[in-house]
């Protein structure tokens, strides 16, 4: 221990003796300053022996100690005896001091507090060294699950939405109408390649026979837009075989019989109920392209009560070379070529100068509706270029005519436009397309049509046909005939078409006015 002045006492910080069978442990004591003495130690009997008078089961500690403040003494007992029904001591006897240990601020005061723990013996004490309790981790599976679940449930509601509208645009890779006239020289290698793979266009394969240093005949580029008119027959063989380019529709045939009815080459089958039917006078065109002319006259007779029958038939144009070839009835006496009779006995045959047509007149084919009462079968077979025929039937005082050929660039005519649609071939359509009948100017037909309008024709439109469309038919039929509109009665046999030309009964009406 040492000294310290403190109000001129003594204090010991520790010392003491320790008997180990019996004797007195000093845990602390001394004096402080004030007039008295602090034990910081009692008494403790680690074995005291039974020679003293007590027993040693665990023996006396005195965890107390003396304060004097004053004079006087103040005795505290930590416990007593440990393991035995004896405790000992007095805690809390004495007067109060005049000094006590306050909180006075860190970094204010002498004195600092500790807490320590001593060993006491198993059982015997308050605390005990325990292992501390792993920390529980259910709160991570918790949050991981809460996590999971989450996810999942977004995936679900992705899987149920539903899904934008696509579109699809497929597009081709080449045009291959464009540039098809010079496809070989024009196109590239993969060009031709999808052309010909998916359109059967620019195919490159050649005849088995050519090879690669041959030259081919023809080149089926060239003029293939006009190919229909403007290619010869051995050239359309060849690049349609090879190439499947100028390859012709195959023929139809275009018939007139009677006063007159035409099965136009839309039509499909023979079915005489569809025909159309022009019966009034005067000069029509059969067929008229830009390079093909086939024209007819259209009089009435005695036997149909004034409407028109086919009376006469022309064939011309530049695919013919500038040659025309004319048929009327028998009691005309029209049959020529080139305004020329060129037939001297029957039957005989006719042939171009250069080979390009040929003209026979026989007795042989099926007639399109009858022979006549008292009439000789004359029938007039013209084989022409283009593969085009025309046969005439001729009877004393009308004919019957079959034309067949392919349809041809911008055909026209009371044949029909040959576009594969029938309902647009009616005899007003027709009209308001090429005009009513064949200008003058225009005219191939010789001599001039008589044009007649009988009363039975005046009072059945009267009777049948309505004032509405009578008066439309006046109108469109002025301007339809042009120049051909100041001949007498051209108006009425006009407007007679407009009202009857699809009624293929027209003829029978037309009896009941006489």
């Amino acid at each position: 221990g040492g000294m310290a002045a403190g109000g001129g006492g003594m204090a010991a910080g520790g010392g003491g003796m320790a008997a180990g069978g019996g004797g007195i442990a000093a845990g602390g004591g001394g004096m402080a300053a004030g007039g008295g003495m602090v034990a910081g130690a009692g008494m403790a009997a680690g074995a005291h022996g039974a020679d003293h008078g007590h027993a040693a089961v665990g023996g006396a500690a005195a965890g107390g100690a003396m304060v004097a403040g004053g004079g006087a003494r103040t005795l505290a007992c930590g416990g007593g005896m440990c393991g035995t029904s004896g405790a000992g001591g007095v805690c809390g006897a004495g007067a109060a001091g005049t000094s006590t240990i306050s909180y006075v601020g860190v970094g204010h005061g002498d004195y600092i507090q500790e807490t320590t723990y001593r060993y006491v013996g198993e059982g015997c004490g308050e605390f005990e060294v325990v292992e501390p309790k792993p920390k529980s981790r259910l709160w991570m599976l918790y949050i991981g699950g809460g996590i999971g679940a989450l996810l999942l449930i977004v995936v679900i509601v992705l899987l149920v939405l539903p899904k934008p509208p696509t579109t699809t645009t497929t597009t081709v890779p080449y045009n291959c109408d464009v540039g098809f006239d010079t496809w070989q020289q024009g196109w590239s290698i993969s060009k031709k390649s999808w052309c010909c793979t998916n359109q059967g266009k620019g195919c490159t394969t050649l005849a088995p026979t050519a090879s690669p240093t041959t030259s081919l005949p023809y080149d089926c580029g060239a003029g293939a837009a006009n190919a229909v008119s403007g290619w010869s027959a051995a050239k359309k063989n060849y690049c349609c075989t090879t190439f499947q380019k100028g390859c012709e529709t195959p023929p139809k045939t275009c018939t007139l019989w009677g006063d007159p009815h035409i099965i136009s080459f839309d039509q499909v089958g023979t079915d005489k109920n569809q025909a159309l039917s022009f019966y009034g006078d005067g000069d029509f065109w059969l067929v008229k392209t830009s390079t093909i002319s086939i024209q007819a006259r259209f009089e009435g007779t005695k036997y149909t009560e004034g409407l028109a029958a086919t009376n006469q038939v022309v064939v011309g144009g530049a695919f013919l070379g500038g040659h025309k070839i004319e048929v009327g009835t028998r009691d005309s006496g029209i049959l020529t070529v080139d305004g020329q009779a060129v037939f001297a006995s029957f039957p005989s045959t006719f042939r171009a100068a250069d080979g390009s047509f040929t003209v026979t007149y026989d007795d042989q084919g099926e007639v399109p509706d009858v022979v006549p009462e008292g009439n000789e079968k004359r029938i007039v077979h013209m084989t022409l270029p283009l593969g085009i025929t025309v046969t005439v039937f001729q009877w004393n005082n009308y004919v019957d005519v079959q034309v067949t050929m392919s349809a041809q660039p911008g055909q026209d005519g009371a044949c029909g436009n040959f576009n594969g649609d029938h309902s647009d071939d009616t005899t007003a359509t027709i009209m308001k397309r090429i005009g009513a009948r064949v200008r003058p100017s225009e005219s191939l037909l010789s001599g001039k049509a008589k044009i007649d309008f009988t009363p039975q024709m005046q009072k059945m439109m009267a009777a049948e046909c309505k004032e509405t469309t009578r008066a439309t038919a006046q109108s469109t039929c002025a301007t339809e005939l042009g120049e051909l509109a100041t001949v007498k009665n051209m108006v009425f046999s006009c407007m007679f078409d407009t009202c009857f030309g699809m009624n293929v009964r027209a003829r029978s009406h037309a009896k009941t006015y006489a």
